[in-house]
């Protein structure tokens, strides 16, 4: 009988111990959806390329914000942690390390020079961490550098090149030389370029190139060259204060007066602004975003909601980070987990599309770049503005930019021989 007696005691506190643990008020299910979803978010944030790291971090606390104020997602709320990489790789790496290590992010966006990008994503790829491009926009970040932990949502170098070619193949220069960055974003916008247009336009040829380096002080030498050589249009993928340095100095040299110029990011009101009226018109250059384009509503209110909060126009940098942090809300929303090999599977299974201020984008499972329309157009100075706008725009379609299936196919060969050769 004492036995028994014992042993229903024995069940019975085996029956309150489980009914506590299943009410407990503290379970880790509970914290796990209390707990906040942290990004990672690095930029140039401090000397002359300081504005594409304000705009990019302004965006990221813009969508951040609107996403919170409307419950967060799957529950969570979100917070970034904002760090400069000051245009230095070591520097960024080691952010990265802490970002992973030490404050445990889900997510990192950024950086804002592809050079710095590629030291980045080695870091990603070897933690397995999610790592977004909104301003990085080498073609070898998607292409022959592509890995299953990045994911681009801002057009490429290549996108812009390609799209460059088609806008340039009907007008009537022949003779091309290029001026651009010594590192990976000027040497794939320049080679895309050429392989495009020559495609394109069989007869044209092309007579030099000439490569300074990032944020070069005295481009007089450079400008003597082109002067001499005498081209029919420059391509040149120099951006901000590059590109405002340059042009300033080419002006008293009479560079733009013979002499046809197209910027595949001139457009970057980094560029536009600062230039003001020194800008010269019938530049041709190329927007992933500029403000006053789409016109559609969402586009409106953003731009709207921008000014107000920040006293300033969004420049791309903004748009782009700012459809970052939302592909990282449509992403979880589809996976509905943060696991991040489910996360890139849920991507993978098949394109994801998500709604920003520069339209629709599609992000394609197969190199993890995204799908959109480049626009194009010429430089003319706004009284209205105090900064020169684009006329003639013309928004080359994706289809006709993004790479083929054939090159799809590449991208994931390479990625996939890598692999193995890691393993042995």
């Amino acid at each position: 009988m004492k036995k028994r007696k014992r042993w229903w005691i024995g069940i019975f506190f085996l029956f309150v111990l489980i009914s506590f643990s299943f009410l407990s008020p503290v379970d880790a299910a509970e914290k796990t959806a209390k707990k906040p979803i942290k990004i990672g978010v690095m930029f140039v944030m401090s000397g002359p390329m300081g504005g594409y790291g304000k705009h990019g971090m302004q965006a990221v606390q813009m969508a951040i914000d609107e996403i919170n104020a409307k419950g967060g997602i799957l529950g969570r709320k979100l917070e970034a942690i904002f760090e400069d990489t000051k245009l230095q790789a070591p520097v960024a790496t080691e952010i990265a390390k802490r970002f992973i290590l030490k404050d445990k992010v889900d997510f990192i966006i950024g950086p804002t020079s592809s050079g710095v990008a590629v030291a980045l994503s080695k870091v990603a790829t070897e933690h397995k961490k999610i790592l977004i491009f909104t301003q990085a926009a080498a073609d070898s970040l998607t292409g022959e550098l592509f890995s299953r932990y990045q994911f681009a949502t801002l057009s490429s170098a290549m996108m812009h090149s390609r799209a460059g070619a088609y806008y340039m193949a009907s007008k009537p220069y022949k003779r091309w030389m290029c001026i651009g960055p010594n590192y990976n974003y000027g040497w794939d916008s320049w080679a895309q370029f050429k392989a495009k247009l020559k495609e394109l336009r069989p007869d044209v040829e092309f007579i030099g190139e000439l490569w300074p380096k990032l944020m070069e002080k005295d481009y007089t030498p450079f400008i003597q060259k082109i002067l001499e050589a005498k081209p029919d249009a420059v391509w040149s993928p120099l951006w901000g204060m590059d590109a405002v340095n340059f042009i300033r100095q080419g002006l008293p040299l009479g560079l733009f007066k013979e002499i046809k110029f197209a910027f595949p990011d001139g457009a970057a009101l980094e560029t536009l602004m600062p230039l003001g009226k020194d800008m010269p018109d019938g530049i041709y250059v190329a927007a992933r975003y500029f403000f006053l384009t789409p016109d559609t509503e969402m586009n409106k209110q953003f731009v709207k909601n921008y000014m107000e909060r920040f006293k300033d126009y969004p420049d791309y940098m903004a748009a782009e980070t700012y459809a970052g942090v939302y592909f990282i809300k449509a992403m979880i929303e589809r996976a509905k987990t943060l696991n991040t090999e489910k996360l890139i599977d849920a991507v993978e299974r098949e394109p994801l599309a998500w709604e920003t201020p520069e339209g629709w984008k599609i992000m394609r499972k197969e190199d993890h770049a995204v799908v959109e329309d480049v626009v194009w157009g010429e430089t003319v100075y706004s009284e209205k503005y105090g900064f020169a706008i684009l006329k003639n725009m013309e928004s080359i379609q994706a289809e006709q930019i993004c790479r083929t299936p054939e090159e799809l196919k590449a991208v994931r060969a390479n990625y996939e021989k890598r692999l193995k050769e890691k393993k042995q």
